[in-house]
């Protein structure tokens, strides 16, 4: 059963993630992906409920993820300090301490946040999961989407389109 749930994110237990590293070590990239998350809530925990509810700190320079929207999750995030660009789909908007932004489950919740300033930023991101539908990511400026489900991610380029019945 889900309980109420009091988090600060002044005492949340932060964890790094480098995603360059993670997908591909040792490789140069146009970006660097990375930040600590702290989840106060996580819908693949069992009896943890439908929202994900992270603590998101990224350091001058970086940004969250490369530039993408989601065809099944919706996306809140609440600038609780610092300042960055969010790139969406009507072009680069400056956020700060005390904005919200909501992005839609289509392409025109489009988005990628990047830390432009010189002091952290802060964020909470607030998800919505359906945990019996796999999920999907698109990612316009590189052409690919990701596909994800429990312990299976897997990531395409769109150009690689086949026949629903090739091979059958």
């Amino acid at each position: 059963m889900q309980k109420t749930t009091i988090s600060n994110v002044k005492s949340a237990e932060f964890q790094t993630a480098n995603l360059n590293e993670f997908f591909e070590p040792g490789k140069e990239h146009k970006r660097s992906f990375e930040y600590q998350k702290s989840a106060v809530s996580n819908p693949f925990t069992a009896g943890a409920g439908k929202l994900s509810v992270c603590f998101y700190t990224l350091q001058p320079g970086k940004a969250n993820y490369p530039y993408h929207y989601h065809l099944g999750s919706e996306e809140v995030f609440y600038i609780i300090s610092g300042s960055g660009t969010l790139k969406t789909p009507d072009g680069e908007k400056a956020v700060s301490e005390g904005d919200v932004i909501v992005m839609p489950a289509n392409e025109s919740g489009a988005h990628m946040l990047i830390n432009t300033s010189n002091a952290p930023l802060v964020y909470l991101d607030v998800d919505t999961v359906d945990l019996t539908a796999p999920e999907a990511a698109v990612y316009p400026d590189s052409g690919k989407i990701m596909i994800w489900k429990n312990d299976l991610r897997r990531a395409f380029k769109l150009s690689d389109e086949a026949n629903y019945l090739e091979g059958e």
